[in-house]
C-alpha cells in the first residue's frame, strides 16, 4: 500500500512538472511567434532605407566615378540592407552606417560644380534626398519590432516560466539595435 502512495506521488509529480513545462514552452513560442510577424514592418522599412540609398547612388553615379570611396561606402551598406541572410545586428549597423556615409555621400555632391548646374540633382542632393534619409532612419528606430522583441526578451528572462522556457529551447528574440 505505501508503495502505490509513492508511485501515484511520483507520477502526479511528474504530470505536474511536464505540464509546467509543456506550458511554458508552447506559451513562449507563441509568444516569440507574435514578435517575429512584426518583423515584416522592419524589413519594409529597411527596403525603403535601402531604396533611399539607392535614389542617392543613381544621382552620384551621374557625377562621380564608381570607384568613389563614398560613393561605394553606400553601396556596401545598401546591399547589407537587401540581404535577406544577413542578421539583424549586422542591418542595424548597416543602417547607421548608411547614415553617415550617405550624409558624407551628399555633403561631398553639394559641393560639385556639377550638380549645382543641374537644378534637378541640385534640388535630389539639397532637400528631397536627405529629408527621405531622414524619415527612413526614424521610422526604423521607432519600428514596432524594435519594441517588440525587446519586451519580449525583458519578459523572458524576468519570468520564471520564461527562464524555463529558455531552459528546454525557447531562444531571445534578435534584436534590432543601432549602436
Amino acid at each position: 500500500m505505501r508503495l502505490r502512495t509513492w508511485v501515484a506521488w511520483a507520477l502526479l509529480a511528474a504530470a505536474v512538472a511536464f505540464a509546467l513545462c509543456f506550458g511554458a514552452y508552447r506559451g513562449w513560442s507563441g509568444e516569440k511567434a507574435q514578435v517575429e510577424e512584426t518583423y515584416a514592418g522592419l524589413n519594409a522599412v529597411l527596403t525603403a532605407r535601402a531604396e533611399a540609398a539607392c535614389n542617392i547612388l543613381t544621382v552620384a553615379k551621374r557625377h562621380l566615378s564608381e570607384t568613389d570611396e563614398a560613393l561605394q561606402a553606400v553601396d556596401a551598406c545598401r546591399r547589407t540592407l537587401q540581404a535577406e541572410n544577413e542578421s539583424l545586428s549586422r542591418k542595424a549597423e548597416s543602417s547607421a552606417r548608411l547614415t553617415e556615409s550617405a550624409d558624407a555621400l551628399l555633403a561631398k555632391l553639394a559641393a560639385l560644380p556639377s550638380v549645382q548646374q543641374d537644378s534637378r540633382d541640385k534640388m535630389y542632393v539639397e532637400s528631397y534626398l536627405p529629408q527621405m534619409l531622414k524619415e527612413s532612419e526614424e521610422i526604423t528606430a521607432g519600428a514596432l519590432y524594435n519594441q517588440a522583441a525587446a519586451q519580449y526578451n525583458h519578459d523572458l528572462r524576468a519570468e520564471l516560466s520564461g527562464r524555463l522556457a529558455m531552459l528546454l529551447g525557447v531562444g531571445t528574440a534578435e534584436e534590432f539595435a543601432q549602436p
